[in-house]
């Protein structure tokens, strides 16, 4: 009986190695490329004076001016508004704001103007982002800050209207500010 168990164990040994596999390794390689994007999403009023705002569905928002103007004098009113802008972008960029109209211009003006009087009122347009911030008025052109590396938060956007200066024409006045975060990689 001692010389069948050990037969056993010695078949079983035999058995176990000649199960035994060469392996063989194999190597995946995985790559990939995380294009350059930016995203801006629907503004929110931080701050408001003078002004109402109401975000739209379509990602834009409108500001209203309450009083552009003092009934008594038709000098203009001082208003301003701040902006929360959530935005990301995931490489170097560039962010530029700019008036469509160089101010709130008044609708349908054409040509000469009444002495004395204004149909264009420059504002002042601040920008505030990545710990980069610049500020200049509507009438001078677009206003661009650039960042070296992505960066994710609230861009922060200020306007304010002058109170005072010069009698505005009497009309509606309108402008349109864009605002676009652009990859320069």
């Amino acid at each position: 009986m001692r010389s069948m168990i050990m037969i056993a164990g010695l078949a079983l040994g035999v058995s176990a190695n000649a199960q035994e596999v060469d392996r063989a390794a194999r190597v995946l390689e995985l790559s990939a490329t995380a294009g350059s994007a930016c995203v801006i999403s629907t503004p929110r009023a931080k701050a408001v004076t003078n002004a109402n705002f109401q975000a739209t569905g379509d990602g834009n928002a409108t500001v209203g001016l309450t009083r552009l103007v003092d009934p008594n004098t038709a000098l203009p009113r001082g208003a301003s508004f701040e902006l929360e802008i959530p935005a990301t972008c995931n490489a170097s960029h560039r962010v530029t704001a700019a008036s469509g109209r160089g101010g709130l211009g008044r609708i349908g003006a054409a040509g000469t103007q009444a002495q004395g009087f204004a149909d264009l009122l420059p504002y002042t347009l601040r920008l505030d982002w990545a710990g980069a911030s610049q500020e200049r008025s509507s009438n001078a052109g677009m206003l661009t800050l650039a960042v070296a590396n992505g960066a994710t938060g609230n861009l922060a956007l200020l306007v304010n209207t002058p109170d005072g200066g010069t009698p505005l024409i009497a009309g509606d006045y309108d402008d349109t500010i864009v605002i676009q975060l652009q990859p320069t990689d």
